[in-house]
């Protein structure tokens, strides 16, 4: 699995695309976390990548940091069920600046951390997207 993670309207996207680029025979599916809730998105049966973006709104909507580990596992497993499959998981930094006031958006913000955190571990690479250029990390 690939994660890649970084500010807002850093790039993430459109590196994602240069990367893992759409060429003849390769099914790419992309699911977008800010329109729907996280699932199995249509076409991951078949697909060799799947792209789910928007990772930081799903945790709004599910801010269960043990619910999430256990939907990484199952995709890592998905990806390791088959040669040439990946998991790309794009995600906005929300844990880094003024700790916000509001109760519910701290515990927000630390699912989110804490979610990261996870899911870096189980990725073999981790990209961070600064000003559309990229730092791996792993």
């Amino acid at each position: 699995m690939h994660f890649v993670v970084g500010g807002a309207f850093q790039g993430k996207r459109k590196w994602v695309r240069e990367r893992y680029g759409i060429s003849d025979g390769v099914h790419i599916v992309w699911h977008d976390g800010y329109q729907d809730s996280y699932g199995w998105p249509d076409g991951a049966k078949t697909a060799k990548t799947v792209v789910l973006d928007g990772l930081e709104a799903a945790i709004r909507r599910l801010p269960d940091p043990e619910e999430w580990e256990r939907f990484f596992c199952a995709w890592k497993q998905w990806e390791e069920g088959a040669a040439g499959r990946t998991v790309v998981w794009i995600g906005t930094d929300v844990t880094q600046g003024v700790v916000p006031v509001d109760p519910q958006e701290r515990r927000w913000r630390d699912a989110v951390g804490m979610c990261y955190q996870r899911l870096a571990s189980l990725c073999c690479r981790v990209d961070r997207i600064w000003c559309g250029l990229a730092e791996r990390l792993k």
